[in-house]
């Protein structure tokens, strides 16, 4: 696990990872060099610089259009991605993407690991960065699905089911 310059060594990975079909990079404004493309999938915005679509396509690289303006339509890509047999994504963002796909409703299930580290401050990475909440209505509400100890320095893996909330039904007066 890093954070900034620093890494907090695990004795054994928590879990091992099923072999991924792909690797899934979302890169909406086009900045990225592509250098590695073996089972690489770009999802970008319609609006991407012309260039980054050339050196795509001239790189062989799959991609997928969602959305343009300031971000990419994180629903529509997981739906194309979905479309094309992907049915289940790990997540390894940092707190922008996380918070983006969690208050998308894209989430369901965290698995996190705490470190026995207490680090705070304006500015500080978190595991779900967005916009200030207003209220704790707007919270994603959590299920803890399992709970373990991880080595003897007293990190924990916490795994949890993201619960959806209920959406109220107008009534027409």
């Amino acid at each position: 696990m890093v954070y900034g310059n620093h890494w907090v060594e695990l004795d054994k990975p928590v879990y091992q990872p099923k072999k991924s079909k792909a690797y899934i990079v979302f890169d909406g404004r086009g900045r990225i060099n592509w250098y590695q493309t073996e089972g690489l999938i770009v999802v970008t915005r319609e609006d991407a610089p012309d260039t980054y679509f050339k050196q795509l396509e001239e790189k062989g690289i799959t991609y997928i259009v969602a959305g343009k303006g300031e971000h990419i339509d994180l629903s529509l890509a997981v739906q194309k991605l979905y479309e094309m047999g992907f049915r289940t994504l790990g997540l390894s963002g940092g707190g922008s993407v996380n918070g983006a796909f969690l208050r998308a409703g894209l989430i369901d299930e965290i698995s996190l690991v705490i470190a026995p580290l207490a680090i705070g401050g304006i500015g500080t990475p978190s595991v779900f960065d967005g916009e200030v909440l207003n209220s704790i209505d707007n919270a994603a509400s959590l299920e803890l699905i399992n709970v373990k100890p991880i080595g003897d320095k007293g990190a924990v893996w916490l795994h949890y089911r993201v619960c959806r909330k209920k959406k109220v039904k107008e009534e027409k007066s």
